[in-house]
């Protein structure tokens, strides 16, 4: 008799794993989310706001399919957190409709998730915009930001992109299309910058965009540190990138001693 309750309790644990949920998707507004459940919760969450490759559609997120990002996004759902993200209107450029869809989004994890309500979050690209904006302009209890390969500045972005007029064109239009204006000064009068948010930041940024970090990132630096503000920088070759699941979590930990 015990041998078969051995065997029937390995079996329901087999069953379990094998139908583990990793993943849940679900629309917030008209745009489709996920939240990435972690193997054993640790009770903290991070909001993932991606760049230009980013997406989440079609019951698909691309922090899965994209094989070195899955391995990072892997690495802290072993770790215990509970990852959420969306497709943020596609190439938003911090616009406000995707800054009142992170709003939207945060509160309804909140209300999904049994989480710590102060988050972590990681920018990337694009991304660092709407997180800039997040911090100055909504009630997100932000934990720690992470910035990888930021764009600091929208306007500085598009003067570098005039160096190819193709690209410019295109960067151009797809802003205009997500501030739903015609007038380029008024997405430009809605930008932000980092110098006075007290949350603790970190930088990673490739040796590609020396461009950034020798201008707009030293910029933060210096500014923030004269302040004596939490900042630290990374440099890393491009090949690396999401290679730093270890040291973000290090940097998170950091931040997680005071619920």
């Amino acid at each position: 008799m015990k041998d078969v309750e051995s065997v029937w309790k390995i079996y329901k644990q087999g069953r379990v794993r094998r139908m583990e949920i990793k993943e849940r998707y679900f629309f917030q507004e008209d745009q489709q989310a996920v939240i990435h459940l972690p193997q054993r919760p640790n009770g903290f969450g991070i909001l993932y706001i991606g760049g230009r490759s980013h997406y989440v559609e079609n019951q698909e997120s691309c922090l899965i399919h994209h094989v070195d990002k899955k391995g990072m996004i892997e690495y802290f759902r072993s770790q215990g957190y509970t990852i959420f993200t969306c497709n943020f209107y596609g190439r938003h450029w911090g616009s406000d409709q995707a800054l009142f869809l992170a709003n939207t989004l945060y509160h309804s994890v909140m209300r999904k998730e049994t989480l710590n309500p102060a988050v972590h979050i990681i920018g990337e690209d694009m991304g660092a915009l709407l997180v800039c904006k997040l911090f100055r302009n909504s009630p997100i209890r932000i934990r720690s930001i992470v910035l990888l390969n930021p764009i600091l500045n929208l306007q500085d972005e598009l003067e570098m992109e005039r160096k190819n007029i193709v690209f410019y064109k295109r960067t151009l239009q797809e802003v205009l299309n997500a501030y739903q204006t015609n007038n380029l000064n008024l997405a430009l009068k809605k930008g932000c910058n980092f110098y006075e948010n007290i949350t603790p930041i970190k930088i990673y940024s490739s040796t590609r965009n020396h461009y950034k970090w020798k201008n707009q990132i030293r910029s933060i630096e210096q500014e923030r540190l004269s302040r004596k503000l939490d900042f630290s920088l990374l440099i890393f070759h491009e090949d690396k990138k999401y290679a730093y699941g270890r040291d973000i979590h290090q940097f998170f930990k950091l931040h997680q001693k005071v619920l």
